[in-house]
């Protein structure tokens, strides 16, 4: 199995200008999708490029231990923002991501 580092890898590494191109690759790619197919926000987009593989962990944590306080007549309308605006975001933006700065990473070396 290939492995596919994240931009912030080949930013780390010295590498800036395959991060920086990934990250605007990936900027303009999710943008598109998210936007243009889905009606997204933009905040969303910037959110699943931010948090990147992060963002998996925060909506554990939400899972694990937040989803309890929330009072149950409410609960079902957050999972579903929580969903919408959050999982399917990032879990795009993680898979894209690591297949563009592939791509990126591959033309540049």
């Amino acid at each position: 199995m290939p492995w596919f580092p994240s931009y912030w890898y080949y930013w780390y590494t010295g590498k800036k200008k395959i991060a920086v191109i990934s990250m605007v690759l990936n900027f303009v790619l999710l943008t598109l999708i998210l936007n243009g197919l889905f009606n997204f926000s933009v905040w969303s987009v910037l959110l699943a490029l931010l948090l990147d593989a992060v963002g998996l962990l925060v909506i554990a944590i939400y899972l694990i231990s937040l989803r309890a306080l929330i009072p149950e007549a409410l609960r079902m309308q957050t999972d579903a923002l929580v969903v919408h605006y959050f999982l399917i975001p990032i879990c795009l933006a993680l898979v894209l991501s690591r297949f563009v700065t592939f791509l990126v990473a591959k033309a540049l070396e």
